[in-house]
C-alpha cells in the first residue's frame, strides 16, 4: 500500500485569531482531507507525552489483569459501560464472525443524581476497572486533552464551511462523548479475521493516538484499503456519520477496519465526540447533490446504535446507517 492519509499540523488552531494566515491554511488543509477521504493524521496537538504514556499504561493495566476480576463489571443492555469480553459482539448487520477484540467502555461521566440522568438514561457514572492502578485519573487527563483538540478542530471546520462555531460547540455541552479501551489478541500473518469489521463511526469526530502495532485500514473512494500510517505523537482523525449529516455531506464518513496480523497484542483507545442527547442532527448547510439523510436525535440514535450491538436487538430508525461493509 503506497497511498497515505494527509498529514496536517494543527498547532496553529490553538490561541489564534480566525483570520491568522497559518490558521486559515490549516483549516483549509483539514477541510480538504476530511472532504476527500474523511481521515487525516494530526501533528501539533500539544498533548504532553506523559499524558499519552500514562494512558497507555492504564490500558495495559486493564488488560493485564485477570479477567475473573471483571465478573459483574460487564456492559449490559441497560448500561453500556464496563467490560466487553473477547469476541462478545458480532457486526450489527449479523451473519458474520465475531470481532476479535475485548474492551472497556467509558462515557462522559455525571453523578447518578444529576437531573440529566432523568432526561436521558444514557448518562450516569462510569464503571471503572477494579484495579490498584489509577485508571480513572489517567483516562480523565487524556480525555480532557482530546476534548480540547476535538473542540479546536470543530471550530476550525466550522470556519472553513461558513458555519457559526458557537452553534456546533453548544451541541457539545454535556455530550454523549465516549471512549473505548481496546485490546486485540495477537494474530497471524495471514489471518483473515477482523479485529473490528469494516464500519463507519457514528459520531462527530474520532481521535486515535499512534499505535505502534498497526492494523487500522481506511477504504478509499476507489474501494482500495490503505493503512492509516501514524508516527509517535501523531493522531488519526476521522469524521463520523453525525458530522457528515450536519455538514450536508461535505465532510465524509469513511469505512475503516482493524486486522491484527502481528504476533503482538494491539491496544488502542479511540475517543468519540458525540453531541448532547437532545441535539437534533440535521444539515446546517444545503446538502450536496445526491446526499439524502433524514435528521437524527443524538440520544435516540446513540441508544439504537449501542443497543443493536446485541445480536437479538435491531435498530428501530431506518435512517441510521450502521456502516457495515464487506471487505
Amino acid at each position: 500500500m503506497t497511498a497515505r492519509l494527509a498529514t496536517v499540523d494543527i498547532s496553529s488552531l490553538f490561541d489564534t485569531a480566525a483570520t491568522d494566515p497559518s490558521r486559515v491554511a490549516c483549516r483549509e488543509a483539514l477541510h480538504q482531507a476530511l472532504r476527500d477521504t474523511g481521515f487525516a493524521v494530526l501533528q501539533g496537538t500539544g498533548v504532553a507525552p506523559e499524558v499519552l504514556e500514562n494512558m497507555r499504561q492504564a490500558v495495559k493495566a486493564v488488560f493485564d489483569a485477570p479477567r475473573s476480576r471483571y465478573q459483574g463489571w460487564m456492559v449490559d443492555k441497560n448500561n453500556y459501560r464496563g467490560y466487553v469480553p473477547l469476541a462478545y459482539f458480532t457486526p450489527n448487520a449479523g451473519g458474520a464472525r465475531a470481532d476479535q477484540y475485548e474492551a472497556w467502555k467509558l462515557h462522559w461521566e455525571v453523578d447518578a443524581k444529576d437531573p440529566i440522568c432523568e432526561a436521558s438514561a444514557l448518562y450516569g457514572p462510569n464503571r471503572w476497572p477494579p484495579l490498584d492502578f489509577d485508571v480513572r485519573s489517567a483516562v480523565q487527563a487524556y480525555w480532557a486533552e482530546m476534548t480540547r483538540v476535538n473542540d479546536a478542530i470543530l471550530k476550525a471546520l466550522c470556519e472553513a464551511l461558513g458555519i457559526d462555531p458557537a452553534v456546533v460547540l453548544a451541541m457539545m455541552e454535556r455530550p454523549l462523548t465516549n471512549m473505548t479501551l481496546l485490546n486485540y489478541p495477537p494474530g497471524r500473518p495471514h489471518d483473515d479475521s477482523w479485529g473490528i469489521h469494516p464500519h463507519k463511526d457514528f459520531n462527530f469526530l474520532t481521535l486515535l493516538a499512534h499505535d505502534p502495532v498497526g492494523g487500522l485500514e481506511v477504504r478509499t473512494q476507489e474501494g482500495a484499503w490503505i493503512e492509516a500510517q501514524c508516527a509517535e505523537q501523531e493522531y488519526v482523525l476521522n469524521v463520523g456519520d453525525m458530522l457528515e449529516l450536519l455538514t450536508g455531506g461535505r465532510l465524509v464518513s469513511t469505512p475503516h477496519r482493524v486486522t491484527n496480523r502481528s504476533a503482538r497484542q494491539r491496544q488502542s483507545f479511540p475517543y468519540f465526540s458525540v453531541p448532547r442527547f437532545d441535539v437534533l442532527v440535521a444539515p446546517l448547510l444545503p446538502p450536496v447533490p445526491g446526499f439524502q439523510r433524514s435528521p437524527l436525535q443524538s440520544g435516540a440514535a446513540s441508544h439504537d446504535i449501542w443497543y443493536s450491538n446485541w445480536p437479538d436487538e435491531a435498530v428501530t430508525d431506518a435512517a441510521i446507517d450502521l456502516g457495515n461493509y464487506a471487505d
